[in-house]
């Protein structure tokens, strides 16, 4: 079975990217612990996906998660955050290793993306320690503990710990696009060759697979002159409606 993990999925901005049929997904889960992102994620229409409400990890657990809702919320209190008022939130963590052993096999083709503010450190590791890393086909990576203090010294380990094993990963640095939902777009580009049914196809384009609240924002985008669209976003956008949410300490 050929699989995507979004490890990261906010408001689903790869997972819109992942469930295009060109790219041939049979299953796509996204995990995203931040009770902001959850409403959004699970409007998303697709019998191939599955939401994780959790955070993986090197552990089973528990943590708190500063600024939940953010593009950069973590689990690690020294990141800064893009937003002064950080809220806080307890949130569930699953082991990578023991969530890939119980929900894929050795012969499936996995495809992972790690964009978790910092925890990407701790996933690979443990699938590099458990060696249930050697299941990933390929591996997009935004090493966010480079802006992490605290963490910041784990990335050359855990890169140079990936080509060791001859492991197939990339980085936003060695690709074409900016980061962010393009960089996905062109990592899977490189990786994938999939011939989808036309059916699958129309039913992407049209939007259909998507919350309605996504769908209007990318009719707006295309709609709405640059100068008026950023105004409605910030007054009426996800980002706005979350400031208003108050987080459980």
């Amino acid at each position: 079975m050929r699989i995507f993990l979004d490890v990261g999925g906010h408001y689903g901005e790869s997972l819109d990217i992942a469930l295009d049929p060109r790219w041939g997904f049979e299953k796509v889960y996204s995990f995203e612990p931040a009770l902001a992102c959850h409403r959004l994620l699970r409007g998303y229409r697709d019998p191939r996906l599955t939401i994780v409400p959790a955070g993986l990890s090197n552990k089973q657990g528990s943590a708190m998660l500063y600024g939940g809702g953010l593009l950069g919320a973590s689990v690690y209190a020294d990141k800064k955050q893009s937003d002064t008022r950080v809220g806080q939130e307890r949130i569930v963590l699953l082991r990578a290793t023991d969530w890939l052993s119980a929900n894929t096999s050795e012969n499936d083709e996995i495809h992972m993306k790690l964009n978790c503010e910092g925890s990407e450190c701790d996933v690979l590791e443990d699938l590099l320690d458990s060696g249930v890393i050697d299941r990933l086909r390929s591996i997009y990576v935004d090493f966010d503990v480079r802006k992490i203090p605290s963490q910041a010294h784990r990335q050359e380990s855990v890169e140079k710990r990936l080509r060791e094993r001859n492991l197939r990963f990339v980085t936003p640095d060695v690709l074409t696009s900016p980061s962010g939902s393009a960089a996905v777009r062109e990592w899977l580009t490189m990786v994938s060759q999939p011939q989808p049914a036309w059916s699958a196809v129309l039913r992407y384009r049209l939007g259909l697979h998507r919350p309605p609240y996504v769908w209007v924002t990318s009719a707006a985008r295309r709609a709405l002159p640059e100068v008026v669209y950023v105004r409605a976003a910030r007054r009426l956008g996800a980002h706005a409606r979350r400031r208003t949410t108050t987080f459980s300490h």
